[in-house]
């Protein structure tokens, strides 16, 4: 017996060595990741557990051992390795009219193109519950599966529900994969055929005890909020390959007609905020970049935001500025506002969503492309609500050529040029 306990009292201190592992390779690989500080204090929270194990007085138990969701965690970090640019893990998602509130997604990549969920329980345990087996009304892996579907259309990634991929890390009936194509969703791990009643009587991994599925455990810090990555990330950094339009909102409009990102950035204004604009236009040109984003699409905005930037440019722009913003109006394909669909209905008007803007962005959701905009404020806000804008983000600029005057040229040396 007491053989037997030190065994489990080793077993329980690889498993420690396991997680201190798993924090390495999250601080090592995954930092950029949103949600990785989850991910570590989830890891974090299993070790801890563990470590009580290994100082409790009394004898450590197989039990105990199932009860860690170590096992999972591992999973989720393995899929961080596989998965093709990943974006976000433990993201959560809105799920309306339903017993589910919200779904946490484990790992999201290729920008929110895919979605994947980690299952680490035995096949076993997934067929006995799928068939009512168990005594406590577990969701089985078919209901999550249900869930993940109607979630992903209610979040849509450039306009398409994200891809839904199930990762089975301890295989799966053939009779469970086929149920799940059949919802949309891409099963990878090992699928093995099983006979009707193989599993019945299974052994205890399937039983209300084990907790290796991450969404039956409660971590009070993931309340905490995370912070947001650099403001000029994209949401969509594949634009180009995405349609053949763009939408323009009124910032994306004023840094392509501006002075500034047309030859004007040497220059000391009387203002901080076009300083500061000018150091990142000489550091890093806006237009260049817009140009390439554009190349042959069909740019489109809306009549509100069309009229907006014509009014604040004959307010405040140069004749070079307002000769610029005649040649960008016969490029563009202009459209009615359509003042509808989820942006409208379920976005909340805060501090960094006005109502303006809303209507614009709305447009541009409704119609299916992705803005163009330097608006970050909307766009995190947007997101911290649970929905998601396809966007393009550039840096902004502002009209600066009736500042000129008012303003001292810049002897630039050789090297600046």
């Amino acid at each position: 017996m007491e053989t037997e306990i030190e065994d489990l009292k080793a077993l329980v201190l690889n498993k420690v060595r396991d997680g201190e592992n798993l924090l390495q390779q999250v601080q090592c690989h995954f930092t950029a990741v949103e949600g990785s500080k989850k991910l570590e204090r989830r890891i974090r929270s299993e070790m801890k557990f563990l470590q009580k194990l290994l100082e409790a007085k009394v004898g450590v138990k197989k039990e105990h051992m199932l009860s860690s969701n170590l096992g999972s965690l591992a999973a989720v970090v393995d899929i961080l390795h596989q998965c093709e640019s990943p974006a976000a893990v433990f993201k959560p998602f809105s799920l309306e009219n339903g017993p589910v509130n919200r779904i946490e997604v484990d790992v999201v990549s290729k920008g929110g193109a895919v979605w994947h969920k980690a299952i680490a329980r035995k096949a076993e345990a997934l067929e006995d519950i799928s068939k009512g087996r168990t005594s406590c009304g577990q969701k089985s892996v078919i209901d999550q599966a249900s869930d993940y579907m109607k979630c992903a259309r209610l979040h849509p990634h450039l306009f398409n529900p994200p891809k839904v991929v199930f990762h089975f890390f301890n295989s799966i009936s053939s009779t469970i994969a086929v149920k799940l194509r059949k919802l949309g969703v891409d099963v990878e791990g090992d699928v093995r055929p099983v006979m009707e009643d193989e599993y019945s009587g299974s052994d205890s991994t399937s039983s209300c005890d084990d907790t290796d599925d991450e969404d039956s455990e409660d971590y009070e810090e993931d309340d905490e909020v995370e912070e947001h990555n650099a403001p000029h990330s994209n949401h969509c950094n594949n634009v180009q390959q995405q349609s053949n339009k763009l939408f323009l909102d009124i910032t994306c409009m004023v840094a392509y007609v501006s002075s500034m990102t047309n030859g004007g950035a040497n220059f000391r204004f009387p203002k901080t905020i076009y300083n500061q604009q000018a150091e990142w236009e000489r550091l890093s040109p806006a237009k260049p970049k817009l140009d390439a984003l554009f190349g042959d699409k069909q740019l489109v905005t809306c009549r509100e935001a069309l009229i907006d930037f014509q009014m604040l440019v004959e307010r405040m722009g140069g004749p070079g500025e307002k000769q610029r913003t005649q040649d960008l109006i016969t490029r563009l394909d202009i459209v009615d506002d359509s003042p509808s669909g989820r942006v409208l209905s379920q976005l909340q008007l805060t501090s960094n969503v006005k109502t303006r803007s809303r209507s614009i962005f709305c447009t541009a959701d409704q119609l299916g492309i992705v803005i163009v905009t330097a608006n970050t404020g909307f766009v995190r806000s947007a997101a911290s609500q649970g929905i998601e804008i396809a966007h393009y983000v550039h840096e902004p600029r502002v009209l600066t050529e009736q500042q000129e005057r008012y303003s001292t040229p810049l002897h630039l040396s050789t090297n600046d040029k």
